[in-house]
């Protein structure tokens, strides 16, 4: 059979068909619903009545990027507090969760041996020091006799010398013989061979006041080193706290041995809860909208209404990648009125603001639909709507920059909820947003 018999074939039966709806009465009733249908439709659709209006503004608009992170503590605001000697927990002074000032007792390790060791080396203090003042006493006596002595013999070689001379002339007048005159000549000698003699013990009373003053002090000095360091010793029997903090862990109790030999003696571990920080991980897509000194604000679950202000601190550079996500560790400066509500661990909610653009056109979020790749929105013109193209740029909340299609002042057209139930419940579909 050919293709144009076929065609006409298949018109016959369709006409047959039509004919038999005819004269059995139903294709009448169908075509005047249809015919009705048909008129309706052109009285539905949608009319100014159906949307509200809102004028375009000027206002800031912020570029916001959004991440999770945790409370975290700083370095530094977590110690852990060991004992530097053996002994045993004498006692100890605080429970989880008290606070503590720098300074404050914690524990206690039995320390008597230690005392004992302190009270001997600081009888040998005493006693070197006792030492080095009787060197310092009774040796310049040692050499002022010296010099006194010395100072006789120079005496004593004056007045010999003067026989000496007036010998010789009483010599020449023939009054005393030659062995008068030597006998003088023998004293001079004699006494300037004690003057040097005299001279030498004397420097070597000075050398040797001078050495035993060294040795002197160096033994108070070794005396005053041993106390110090049985007195340094002593002190680690008391654990004082090095920082302010709250007590987060013990794991020593009273009577229990502490071995300072062993490789982790902690038994107390301090936080400092006005050291916190948030660490952000931000996607690798936005990241390089971060910048240090950014503002931020954040949440954590158990104030889910509060907002916490922070500042962007730190962006380290070696990215975190879990599950094959790309993500980058962000440090957040917390706020310090902040500090009191957080707690080390919380999960918090980022929001970084990245940029603002200030005094921009904005337009209801809800104003701008999309058809395909045309963006625009429904501007009234007096009772009438006019479809306007409109370039968007920035978003923020419920506002959308608008950088152009539209003027400050315009209003465009948001399409009422109830409009968009009766255009649904009519077989309208509403435009896309």
């Amino acid at each position: 059979m050919s293709k144009g018999l076929r065609r006409l074939l298949l018109l016959m039966i369709l006409a047959g068909g039509v004919f038999w709806l005819h004269q059995e009465g139903v294709l009448a009733p169908w075509l005047e619903k249809a015919t009705a249908l048909i008129a309706g439709r052109k009285d539905t659709r949608p009319t100014i009545q159906d949307y509200k209006f809102q004028a375009v503004a000027r206002g800031d608009v912020h570029q916001k990027v959004l991440a999770t992170g945790t409370v975290s503590l700083k370095t530094g605001a977590e110690v852990k507090i060991g004992a530097r000697i053996s002994g045993r927990l004498e006692s100890l002074k605080v429970r989880i969760g008290d606070f503590v000032r720098a300074g404050d007792v914690i524990a206690m390790i039995e320390h008597e041996d230690l005392l004992a060791r302190v009270a001997r080396f600081r009888a040998d203090l005493a006693a070197e020091q006792a030492r080095l003042e009787k060197i310092r006493t009774e040796k310049p006596l040692e050499i002022n006799a010296a010099m006194a002595e010395l100072e006789e013999l120079q005496v004593q070689q004056a007045l010999a010398i003067k026989m000496l001379e007036r010998n010789l002339e009483l010599s020449r007048e023939g009054v005393v013989s030659q062995t008068v005159v030597d006998e003088s000549n023998e004293r001079v000698e004699v006494l300037k061979s004690q003057i040097r003699v005299a001279e030498e013990k004397l420097k070597l009373e000075e050398a040797r006041l001078e050495s035993d003053m060294k040795v002197a002090k160096t033994q108070v000095e070794r005396a005053r080193a041993n106390l110090v360091e049985e007195e340094t010793q002593l002190s680690y029997a008391k654990i004082t706290a090095p920082i302010d903090g709250v007590v987060a862990f013990i794991s020593t109790q009273e009577g229990e041995t502490v071995v300072a030999g062993l490789s982790a003696p902690t038994f107390v571990t301090l936080i400092d809860l006005r050291k916190l920080e948030v660490t952000t991980f931000v996607d690798e897509t936005d990241i390089g909208r971060i910048a240090v000194g950014q503002n931020a604000v954040f949440t954590v679950d158990t104030y889910a209404d509060k907002l916490f202000k922070a500042q962007v601190r730190e962006i380290r550079p070696k990215a975190v990648i879990k599950d094959n996500v790309v993500n980058y560790e962000v440090i957040l400066e917390i706020d310090p009125k902040s500090l009191a509500l957080l707690r080390p661990e919380m999960t918090s909610n980022v929001v970084v603001t990245a940029g603002v653009r200030k005094q921009v056109l904005l337009i209801p979020r809800e104003a701008v639909n999309r058809e395909g790749k045309k963006t625009f929105v429904l501007r009234r013109q007096g009772e009438k709507l006019e479809e306007v193209p409109v370039e968007t740029g920035w978003r923020e909340g419920d506002v959308v920059e608008a950088l152009s299609g539209v003027n400050e002042g315009d209003e465009v057209g948001i399409l009422n909820k109830t409009g968009a139930t009766d255009n649904k419940r009519q077989g309208r579909r509403p435009r896309r947003r």
